[in-house]
């Protein structure tokens, strides 16, 4: 044997083994990391688009947001977007500020109360976000078309068990809110998330490992 290959062997047998997780023996482990590949794509995917438009990685989330709730048939309150979107009441008023003034979002009263502030979303709010996603659900349909109606079926109903589940898991962090270093919450956290807990569709709500960071790492927490 050669030395090099000996000095190899020894190296590998030093090395500790890599830790697996206790999951990875589960079913479904190799779909789960499928699901953390397209989130991370999804984001890259949002990223670059968001650049296009000049927009911020919040200001997409809360229009989309926006969109959802009317489509849903509900209101949206800057209590409850600040909630979903983990940020404290002068960040959220910041952010609403800066979209009203930019024309993708209007104020007006709620339907329910009229001393409440509701959010909606306007022509020029929805072609944005019409325009960010176009190339992303043509692709997506192209994919949908080669597969049949039960399969498609059969994959709604895992896709939407999916987003309830990870509506669950972010659950708690959405109800605590954000927090100041000493501990005591600064935003709303009594408002409830949407009918999926998400901030949006067409990927532009998917949880990233980091949701206050872009992926290139350029931090957007709604107020600047």
């Amino acid at each position: 044997m050669r030395a090099s290959d000996r000095q190899d062997r020894d190296a590998d047998a030093a090395r500790p083994a890599r830790r697996q997780r206790p999951m990875a023996r589960r079913p479904g482990y190799g779909l789960l990391l499928l699901l953390e590949r397209m989130t991370s794509e999804l984001e890259y995917y949002a990223a670059r688009m968001r650049r296009r438009a000049g927009m911020r990685r919040t200001d997409m989330h809360a229009v989309a947001a926006v969109v959802d709730a009317e489509r849903d048939g509900e209101e949206m309150t800057p209590g409850r977007l600040g909630t979903m979107l983990g940020l404290s009441s002068s960040s959220v008023t910041a952010l609403v500020d800066r979209l009203c003034e930019a024309g993708h979002l209007d104020r007006g009263a709620a339907r329910t109360d009229a001393r409440r502030v509701a959010l909606h979303a306007n022509d020029i709010g929805r072609q944005v976000g019409e325009e960010l996603f176009e190339p992303l659900d043509h692709a997506l349909m192209e994919v949908f078309a080669r597969h049949s109606p039960a399969e498609l079926e059969l994959f709604g109903r895992i896709v939407e068990e999916i987003t309830d589940a990870t509506a669950g898991a972010g659950a708690p962090v959405r109800q605590i809110g954000s927090v100041r270093k000493n501990g005591r919450p600064t935003g709303s956290g009594h408002a409830t998330a949407g009918k999926n807990g998400s901030a949006g569709s067409n990927g532009a709500a998917l949880p990233g490992r980091n949701p206050g960071r872009d992926p290139d790492g350029a931090r957007d927490d709604g107020a600047s």
